[in-house]
């Protein structure tokens, strides 16, 4: 009949067939993006069909043909049209296209130290589109035969998470200059070390709008402290009795510094944004620390088995000396060289072990003990015997501990304090092995 439509369409004297034959023309899709980026496909490139449905009713009253002649009457059909397309093909023309290469990630907003300053740095858009929004709104201009150009808003980008107006990134660029003016020390007798300026900015880092200490970048600053003030487990330089500078080899006694507990305690510090001093935390100390860094200074007891003789300094003086019977060279019962110190000290001890047969138990009863090592080895009176010093301890020597005079065994174990250093080394002798550590 005159006057019909179909979708907008004048079909007026149309036969029913030839509009359900007809098909949508081809047309172009055209999408514009970001930086110059688009694409543009013919629909045939994706074997692209829109019918209208062959159960499509298109029934008229043949009686209303005057009205519909005389234009006194419209008839408007509108209908979904059978789309088919090739998904596989849209996908890998999308995905071919210069909107899908070369794509640039957003970057948030982030504070930055620059040219000595703290400043908030904008963020970047990047061009690296949402596919899936893509395509559907690809799709959807297909489906709808709309063959104008589409232009991809923000909307259809990947965006930034934090902007350069956000109010958290505000707050945090208040927070970096605060922290641009902190300063802790690092006081260690022979270490001197100031966390502050670049190097302190450099340990954070923004986590959710806030600026925290990373933790692996401040444990790396404390263990190259460490490794720097250690004594535990080193050679020393030793001024020794009668003879000079010698090497002692490494033993029991010494630094070694708790890396997660100082670490701790550089958080809670900073935590407070207030400067201060770190406090160190060590898992073992040594008696002393001088000022150049050296852990034995003036008070120790220094033990030469060659000489099998002893001194006890004290405060930089002698307050004692003695002759000792240390292990015994023909049995292979060496006393251990390296610096020691007094672990503990016990009255009334009775000591237990293995002789020399391999055999046969042994348990000694002494008044004073005073182990030096972790090799079972120490200092305790020995008033079985009659003489000290000399060459003793080459045939009848000790299991491996050093054998004192009572009375000078007595004056040691009242007058050392806990952890004094023991130097235990051969001046002329090479028969020892080192102390455990």
């Amino acid at each position: 009949m005159p006057n019909t439509y179909i979708n907008g369409k004048d079909v007026s004297y149309a036969s029913k067939q030839s509009v359900l034959d007809d098909s949508i023309k081809n047309f172009n899709i055209a999408v514009k993006g970001r930086d110059g980026k688009a694409l543009e496909f013919d629909v045939k490139d994706i074997d692209y069909i829109a019918k209208i449905p062959n159960d499509a009713s298109l029934d008229q009253n043949p009686f209303t043909w005057p009205l519909a002649f005389l234009k006194n009457k419209d008839d408007g059909f509108k209908f979904d049209y059978n789309v088919k397309y090739d998904d596989e093909k849209l996908n890998s023309i999308i995905k071919s296209s210069n909107l899908m290469t070369d794509m640039k990630e957003p970057e948030d907003a982030k504070v930055e130290y620059k040219n000595g300053k703290f400043e908030i740095v904008k963020e970047v858009l990047g061009n690296q589109i949402d596919y899936d929004k893509v395509k559907e709104r690809i799709v959807e201009a297909i489906r709808t035969h709309n063959g104008d150009e589409i232009d991809l808003d923000d909307s259809f980008y990947k965006q930034p998470q934090v902007k350069s107006d956000d109010e958290t990134i505000k707050k945090e660029l208040e927070d970096s200059k605060t922290i641009e003016n902190l300063s802790y020390d690092f006081d260690i007798n022979g270490y001197n070390d100031k966390l502050e300026g670049q190097k302190l900015i450099d340990m954070f880092e923004s986590v959710e709008g806030k600026l925290e200490l990373n933790y692996d970048k401040v444990s790396a600053y404390v263990k190259e402290i460490a490794d720097k003030t250690n004594t535990y487990g080193k050679e020393r330089k030793f001024q020794a009795t009668g003879i000079g500078e010698i090497i002692v080899p490494p033993g029991v006694y010494g630094f070694i510094l708790d890396v997660d507990k100082t670490v701790d305690n550089i958080f809670k510090l900073i935590d407070q944004r207030k400067s201060g001093t770190v406090e160190p935390e060590y898992k073992r100390r040594g008696f002393t620390r001088e000022a150049d860094g050296t852990d034995i200074g003036n008070t120790y007891i220094e033990v030469d088995l060659s000489r099998q003789h002893l001194w006890y300094y004290k405060d930089g003086s002698v307050v004692l000396e003695s002759n000792f019977v240390s292990g015994n060279l023909g049995e292979g019962a060496l006393t251990n060289v390296g610096v020691g110190s007094i672990l503990s000290k016990e009255r009334h001890a009775t000591l237990k072990g293995e002789d020399f047969d391999g055999k046969t138990k042994y348990e000694t009863p002494v008044e004073y003990w005073m182990p030096i090592g972790w090799d079972g080895e120490g200092f305790h009176d020995a008033p079985w015997r009659g003489a000290f010093g000399g060459n003793i301890y080459q045939y009848d020597g000790s299991h491996g501990c050093i054998n004192l005079p009572p009375a000078t065994a007595k004056r040691i174990f009242e007058e050392a304090d806990f952890s004094t250093p023991v130097i235990v080394y051969e001046s002329s002798t090479n028969f020892s092995p080192h102390m455990s550590y």
